[in-house]
């Protein structure tokens, strides 16, 4: 079976290519066109296995986040040395959450109508946690 492995510092994600080419395709309009066609281009069908480092491909952790959010794949915990399926991983918010349209205003400091101030850059995101509580993946989605 043709697989796609992500190496991080923290865990090994493995996926099917079919799963990964499907969701690129899928959610082009979501990434960025140009590392999109890039992705596509590395995860050949000629070879057995596309091997790509977090160091070297950072951009495809935001696949990942999605591909784990649906169920897909599997995920190495390097600390625990456990294999656990997607739907084992658990899901949290980072920073104010993974979506910016969510953002909770008291967290934020609330809104002051009529005064001119500068709103401080808040930041999103979201991270996956295998069930011994180790993390797995974390990444800043949206930053304002």
């Amino acid at each position: 079976m043709n697989t796609v492995i992500f190496n991080t510092e923290n865990a090994v994600f493995k996926f099917t290519q079919k799963e990964v080419k499907e969701n690129l395709i899928c959610k082009h309009s979501e990434y960025a066109p140009g590392e999109v066609t890039r992705l596509l281009e590395l995860i050949s069908t000629d070879s057995d296995e596309t091997i790509l480092s977090s160091v070297f491909h950072h951009y495809f952790g935001f696949v990942v986040l999605d591909l784990i959010s649906e169920g897909m794949g599997t995920a190495v915990c390097k600390i625990c040395g456990e294999t656990y399926e997607a739907g084992q991983l658990k899901e949290f918010a980072v920073g104010h959450g993974k979506n910016p349209f969510n953002i909770n205003q008291k967290i934020k400091g609330g809104i002051r109508l009529f005064e001119k101030r500068k709103n401080p850059s808040i930041f999103g995101g979201h991270e996956f946690l295998c069930p011994a509580g180790h993390k797995l993946i974390s990444m800043e989605t949206w930053k304002t």
